[in-house]
């Protein structure tokens, strides 16, 4: 089994998440015939590739309801339906309300999700532009539990690589949006030697806000609640659909202990 073909093919799924992805095209990404893929994908993903792609056209729509300001009907068509009608039954069977009433409960949700008790008001990033970059990665199912991404660094890093310039990590999924069997890390080195047996996508190329976290991993949590429970509700500002990426710029490599770390959390803008 190639996996690295395999993964290629789910990047191509999620940078086409919204458009009609011919049968031809997944073939030629990975190397399978159909059938065969969808067996490989399953088993690898537990999900096929068409419940795949309609669940990003749902999360995807349901972060741009929560995190943008465009009209439902617009959001429908960007995500990939035909007409809001489509987009809000495919929506209601997901989530068991209305893209409307979604919207509604935003800041109950995101309130709920990230406890005020512990935010802090002040907090403010750094806007930046980011230039797209390649990284390899290794990913795996997590409701982002640091054993797990542990984990998956330890296996990543057991490749022979001479020089690694950065590393980073992909918080694929909403956890506030999807579920937690369904949620994605992706471990991410970015390096000027070409790893075969690894796949490797784009980063970035986009603007971003920058928070700095510093201290132990066990803590990040904590910063993700002040900038989803107070920043964002408290700013006019709308949030790109795009995954989170975390650079990890003091780890176990270059500190001593885990409160010297200091980990960049970059949000997409629209």
């Amino acid at each position: 089994m190639n996996l690295k073909h395999i993964y290629n093919t789910r990047n191509f799924i999620e940078m086409n998440y919204n458009q009609i992805i011919s049968i031809n095209s997944l073939e030629d990404i990975s190397s399978y015939s159909y059938r065969n893929l969808q067996r490989v994908f399953y088993s690898l993903f537990k999900e096929t590739i068409g419940a795949y792609q309609t669940r990003l056209k749902v999360e995807n729509g349901y972060k741009k309801l929560l995190y943008s300001n465009a009209q439902i009907s617009d959001i429908a068509l960007e995500v990939g339906f035909a007409d809001v009608q489509s987009f809000s039954k495919t929506f209601k069977k997901h989530f068991n309300c209305s893209p409307s009433v979604a919207r509604n409960q935003k800041e109950t949700l995101l309130n709920d999700s990230h406890p005020q008790e512990t935010i802090c008001s002040n907090l403010k990033p750094e806007i930046l532009f980011i230039p797209e970059i390649t990284a390899y990665y290794s990913s795996c199912k997590t409701s982002y539990i640091n054993p797990e991404i542990e984990d998956l660094w330890d296996t990543l890093l057991e490749n022979e690589i001479p020089t690694i310039s950065d590393f980073f990590g992909i918080i694929t999924d909403d956890i506030v949006i999807t579920e937690k069997s369904k949620c994605t890390y992706e471990a991410c080195i970015v390096t000027e030697t070409v790893i075969e047996n690894l796949p490797s996508k784009k980063l970035f190329g986009g603007k971003y806000a920058r928070f700095l976290h510093h201290g132990s991993y066990e803590t990040l949590e904590d910063t993700y609640q002040q900038i989803f429970g107070a920043w964002f509700l408290n700013n006019d500002i709308e949030i790109s659909h795009l995954p989170v990426i975390e650079q990890y710029i003091k780890n176990d490599s270059n500190c001593s202990t885990s409160a010297d770390y200091l980990t960049a959390i970059f949000i997409p803008l629209i």
